[in-house]
């Protein structure tokens, strides 16, 4: 997957290689062809600073765009002579971070409940109590928890089938870890979806739809390629609910608490239910994502 960025990448972009990875391995991999028909270039971490270096008559032209921020990547590209100028600083990485908690999904559920009269929004809730978490599963059979910070499905047990002295161990040890976990009640869902979004100085633009296959915790499979059109009929099949108010109403919730203080990729991720329900937002990512990647692959 090194080269897989090539997909979504623009003519004449450059991927940095942080890994050990030989030449022949790139030159076999699946994206490799595609990196070449686009003149993009391959750099390791240890030429990076070079290739930087020709850019400084046009700064503003370069952008780091990594999968995800966080202080590690952001301590390798300093040590490897990228200067902190190019980069997201250790306060917004922090900001990131806060965001990406998955607390922030309750009071973003909450804007949403507010703007979808026809949505019945089910917030999620944060436990810092074992007692307190396991008394809400044995209220609600089936319910999901998740841990803080995880992503693509990792993080997250569906009580289903799960022994409640399981359950329990995965609380406490989640709770140990990280300091609390998210409990959600758990509904049959028909269909996984997300909405893409881009922040920029403070104002988050819509840019389209991701369809994607779930395992039943929640793990990511793949995403369904199709045009706008056909997803947002896909979608519409499972649900009535699924409407332009929708993506409205995220646009206010992300604009409210995301854009403020975070510029880059969002993906809210929800799903229909057996009932011909909407959760309209079960995850939040401050992240490029598979969804993300599908909708702006140019290379096909």
């Amino acid at each position: 997957m090194a080269l897989f960025p090539a997909c979504y990448a623009s003519n004449r972009d450059a991927i940095l290689i942080i890994d050990h990875i030989d030449d022949k391995q790139l030159r076999e991999s699946p994206y490799f062809e595609i990196a070449v028909s686009k003149s993009i270039s391959i750099i390791r971490l240890n030429q990076i600073a070079g290739f930087v270096s020709r850019f400084k008559s046009e700064a503003g032209n370069l952008k780091f765009r990594p999968w995800g921020w966080n202080h590690s990547i952001l301590k390798t590209l300093l040590t490897a002579g990228v200067g902190q100028h190019l980069l997201k600083t250790e306060d917004q990485i922090d900001k990131i971070r806060e965001l990406s908690h998955r607390r922030t999904t309750i009071p973003f559920q909450s804007i949403l409940s507010q703007n979808l009269d026809d949505i019945n929004v089910i917030p999620a809730k944060e436990f810092y109590a074992t007692k307190d978490a396991t008394d809400f599963f044995e209220s609600n059979p089936g319910a999901f928890f998740k841990a803080p910070w995880s992503s693509s499905g990792r993080g997250v047990i569906n009580t289903a089938g799960m022994s409640p002295n399981a359950i329990t161990a995965w609380i406490n040890g989640c709770i140990r870890r990280q300091g609390s976990v998210i409990g959600e009640i758990g509904r049959r869902r028909t269909c996984d979806f997300a909405t893409e979004w881009y922040c920029k100085n403070g104002v988050a633009t819509f840019l389209g739809l991701s369809l994607f296959k779930t395992s039943p915790e929640g793990r990511y499979k793949g995403n369904i390629i199709g045009s706008q059109a056909f997803l947002w009929q896909s979608i519409s099949r499972h649900t009535n609910h699924w409407r332009q108010n929708v993506i409205d109403a995220q646009k206010i919730a992300i604009d409210s608490i995301i854009s403020p203080s975070y510029d880059g990729p969002v993906g809210i991720d929800m799903f229909s239910t057996v009932e011909g329900d909407i959760n309209p937002c079960v995850e939040i990512n401050l992240r490029m994502t598979m969804g993300l990647a599908t909708l702006l692959d140019n290379h096909k």
